[in-house]
């Protein structure tokens, strides 16, 4: 069966099914079997790309993160020299992500306590920008490490909880939507 795909796209392939697997079965559920199953493929052919569950996990995680890092780049560059702008437009940004690929959504709301120590140091990755500007905008307010923890729990809370509202139809997903959560935002910040 694996002759029908490329070596590349077997693993992308094998990636994608892995994340579907943590979605509908979780980490503590997680099976190799059921991932090369979905993608039509021996129970072998994981094996070839991953040393093993953990490591697919992994490229998963990391998966993600590239599809999240390319926009995050694209909103830095664009916004350069102006940390309050940016912070906002990373948290609007942040927030549509997630919404509008909600099948990414299992990844970000991992359980770090079932994770190792690779697989956590890359889910860091997926706040790394954000915290930084959430660091750099309490540098340039002066803000002391206390009232800079608060404002970092504050503008996380706005963008998690806005992110789960979404996904979840509590809130519609409508311009006007997004346009009360960037005042929410903006309140935030000052």
């Amino acid at each position: 069966m694996e002759e029908y795909f490329q070596p590349e796209a077997l693993r992308e392939a094998l990636i994608i099914a892995g994340l579907k697997e943590i979605e509908v079965h979780g980490l503590s559920d997680f099976s190799l079997r059921r991932v090369a199953s979905e993608c039509g493929v021996s129970c072998a052919a994981p094996y070839r790309h991953f040393k093993g569950k953990s490591e697919l996990i992994l490229a998963i995680i990391a998966y993600v993160n590239d599809k999240w890092s390319l926009l995050q780049r694209q909103i830095t560059d664009a916004f350069k020299g102006d940390t309050r702008r940016c912070l906002i437009e990373m948290c609007v940004a942040n927030i549509r992500f997630w919404t509008a690929n909600p099948h990414f959504h299992s990844i970000l709301i991992m359980d770090s306590r079932e994770l190792d120590g690779e697989q956590i140091l890359e889910k860091s990755r997926i706040n790394e920008t954000t915290d930084s500007l959430i660091s750099e905008f309490c540098r340039e307010k002066g803000l002391s490490e206390a009232d800079a923890r608060i404002k970092s729990i504050a503008i996380r809370a706005i963008m998690y909880g806005s992110t789960q509202m979404l996904t979840g139809g509590e809130l519609e997903n409508s311009p006007e939507s997004i346009r009360v959560i960037r005042e929410l935002l903006e309140k935030e910040l000052g």
